[in-house]
């Protein structure tokens, strides 16, 4: 799931990096050959303290429902129309365009019945989300953290201070255009996504790399915060019973008695 967040890193820093650069994503090590290696790593994602003595409270819990999520794509003849297809099952609850960016209804888009009406091309796939009837399971809210570094192996340190401004610079402009990071990719029976992210700078280190003589590491280190949204939707609740009818017998003792 982490290796997602490294997936969608991937494409802005081969951008500023250039395709020559060697470029990996997830744990890494320094390279055999060559001049540098750039390694872009989520190292752990964890749910924030809720107090700074860590109480132990439960994050917010909501019961799940079904839904459904998928790629939109325009009426043939209406270049501008995204109609939701039958398997779409309740209502409109999002729409994501390109994919991470959640577009708001009446500046870029109206629902006219199960059609969605675009005032201009969207900027990329289109990925709509709706919410139907209840499900077993449970939606699951708190803060949530994400520790990610970017990690540059050079033998010159000037090598080293260039490729970490370089990939920061891109690391931090990829998450300005970000509100929504979907970690699974699994809907609609599992999600796990961070809503409105903001990455911050920690840290920048530079160091001798003990594990490979010879080698500078330098680091930039990041922390990802957001809302951490969990769902797990289960199916159809099992039914509830109800109580169809309430007899009540009011006995009165005689003054005999």
């Amino acid at each position: 799931m982490l290796g997602a967040l490294e997936n969608l890193l991937l494409p802005a820093l081969r951008e500023a990096l250039g395709a020559a650069q060697d470029l990996q994503g997830g744990p890494a090590v320094a390279p055999a050959q060559g001049d540098s290696r750039v390694a872009i790593h989520a190292t752990r994602l964890r749910r924030a303290r809720s107090a700074p003595d860590d109480d132990g409270s439960l994050p917010t819990r909501d019961p799940a429902s079904l839904g459904w999520q998928g790629t939109l794509t325009s009426h043939a003849a209406h270049p501008l129309d995204f109609p939701l297809p039958a398997e779409a099952i309740g209502e409109l609850m999002e729409v994501q365009s390109p994919p991470g960016r959640i577009l708001a209804a009446g500046d870029a888009y109206l629902l006219d019945g199960r059609t969605l009406r675009f005032f201009r091309a969207p900027p990329g796939k289109l990925i709509a989300r709706t919410r139907g009837t209840r499900s077993a399971g449970y939606r699951e809210r708190s803060e949530g953290r994400i520790d990610l570094e970017l990690q540059v192996w050079a033998k010159d340190a000037e090598v080293i201070d260039t490729l970490l401004a370089k990939g920061l610079q891109a690391v931090l402009a990829t998450f300005e255009a970000l509100n929504v990071i979907d970690l699974t990719g699994v809907p609609p029976s599992f999600g796990l996504r961070l809503t409105r992210p903001r990455l911050g700078l920690a840290a920048i280190e530079r160091r001798f790399d003990p594990a490979a003589p010879g080698w500078l590491l330098g680091v930039a280190r990041c922390r990802l915060r957001g809302e951490l949204e969990l769902e797990l939707a289960l199916g159809a609740p099992e039914e509830e019973g109800r109580i169809a009818e309430v007899a009540i017998q009011l006995h009165t003792p005689s003054k005999s008695g």
